[in-house]
């Protein structure tokens, strides 16, 4: 999925595009790491809300995706943002994430599918 979102970015905005693609490849490195060592869920939760306030701040600002995807995809980003600080101030643990964050992820990749499906098809 990040070269195939990395060639639609760098079509429209080449910056973009690598900062895009850094912030998925951290996203999928620590991502990897958490799933070994529970220690790094919170930088995990942190390095995808940069990541997806990267992506979906180019699609609201280019269109290359729809633009109502990159909006939802910031207003996830900024739930990340709040989450990792919620448990960061409250001193709860951080276990593997919720059921409920597991379904936004799963949602969001579904609605990032569908453009990506369609356009592929055309």
């Amino acid at each position: 999925m990040l070269a195939t979102l990395h060639v639609r970015h760098l079509a429209v905005r080449q910056s973009g595009a690598v900062l895009g693609t850094i912030a998925g490849t951290a996203v999928v490195t620590i991502g990897l790491g958490a799933t070994i060592s529970f220690d790094l869920i919170p930088a995990a939760l942190f390095v995808r809300a940069i990541w997806w306030w990267t992506i979906g701040k180019m699609w609201v600002e280019t269109g290359v995706l729809p633009r109502l995807l990159g909006a939802v995809t910031m207003g996830l980003a900024v739930a990340c943002f709040a989450l990792v600080g919620y448990y960061a101030l409250s001193g709860i643990p951080m276990a593997p994430p919720d059921l409920l964050l597991r379904v936004a992820l799963a949602a969001w990749l579904l609605a990032l599918a569908a453009p990506l499906w369609t356009s592929a098809r055309s």
